[in-house]
């Protein structure tokens, strides 16, 4: 079995995304694995793991755009403004319309500018924000930009003996945007707070099936490094004499049908040679797998 390559693992609500690296760690015998897109405790859905060789795509995978599915309770907010958190503030929610959902929904389309929750894995000076919180400091995370590519409710449930309404909604975004954020300021926009109570990742860039961590460790499949680069990236395939070349640093002319951005090489016997950008009709290695002895 490959020891290299991408697994697309379904995390279960409760482990923390480092505990699910440690899993693959101990499934794949190796320290060399890392993840793309942090998922909090309690989401559940795609999480991209990079083992060996494969974590050196990670940060390309990351910046791929998010789909989620969730669901915000109007009328109560909390500390990490999402079920984890204590109690900030509750108000009733019944009077909120449909209407007036809707309309406050269709403010946060499109770029909008978002402050992260304090309780997050941003890094403040090289330390977790959600460190310092819990250390006793007072913190503040600049507002940063973000696109909301496509926001749709789903439903609308009312809970009439909580005085909530339930607005589950399907999130497509940029990377870095904070679905719990959206639930704490779309709750703030219409006065009655709200929190997010269940999330899941349904996919992440063009990853969107994914194995249960039961499944895999009965059956560790993993996506090696040729198939991760053809799946994710526009990609082209080399003869041998241009492998040679793109290996040793010499410069690549792109062909000419081919979009500017990352590309994937792949040599004519179906190795991964490594990931480029396309700039200016030139190939510059960004990340470069095969070797000389490769070929």
């Amino acid at each position: 079995m490959s020891r290299e390559g991408i697994v697309l693992v379904d995390k279960p609500a409760g482990p923390t995304s480092h505990d699910v690296v440690a899993k693959m760690r101990k499934l794949f015998n190796t320290r060399k694995v890392g993840h793309a897109g942090t998922l909090d405790p309690m989401a559940t859905g795609m999480l991209v793991i990079g083992i060996g060789r494969a974590t050196r795509l990670l940060g390309y995978f990351t910046a791929h755009d998010k789909e989620y599915l969730g669901t915000i309770r109007l009328g109560i907010s909390t500390t990490t403004d999402d079920a984890q958190g204590d109690l900030v503030t509750q108000s009733s929610a019944s009077h909120i319309t449909e209407s007036e959902i809707l309309e406050t929904v269709r403010d946060f389309r499109g770029p909008i500018m978002q402050q992260p929750s304090a309780v997050s894995a941003i890094k403040i000076d090289g330390k977790r924000a959600y460190t310092r919180v819990r250390d006793g400091e007072a913190i503040s995370i600049p507002p940063r930009s973000v696109m909301i590519n496509d926001l749709e409710i789903v439903s609308i449930i009312r809970i009439p003996e909580l005085e909530v309404v339930d607005v589950r909604v399907r999130v497509v975004c940029s990377a870095g945007t904070y679905i719990r954020a959206l639930a704490r300021d779309i709750g703030a926009q219409l006065e009655v707070g709200g929190h997010l109570i269940e999330l899941r990742r349904t996919r992440s860039g063009v990853f969107d099936s994914m194995l249960s961590l039961e499944s895999l460790q009965q059956n560790p499949e993993i996506m090696d490094l040729a198939t991760a680069i053809k799946i994710g990236f526009p990609y082209i395939v080399l003869s041998e004499s241009e492998a040679v070349k793109a290996v040793n640093g010499v410069r690549l002319a792109a062909p000419v049908d081919l979009a500017s951005g990352h590309v994937g090489l792949i040599s004519s016997d179906g190795k991964a040679i490594g990931l480029f950008e396309n700039s200016d009709s030139v190939l510059h290695p960004l990340v470069v797998f095969a070797t000389n002895e490769s070929f």
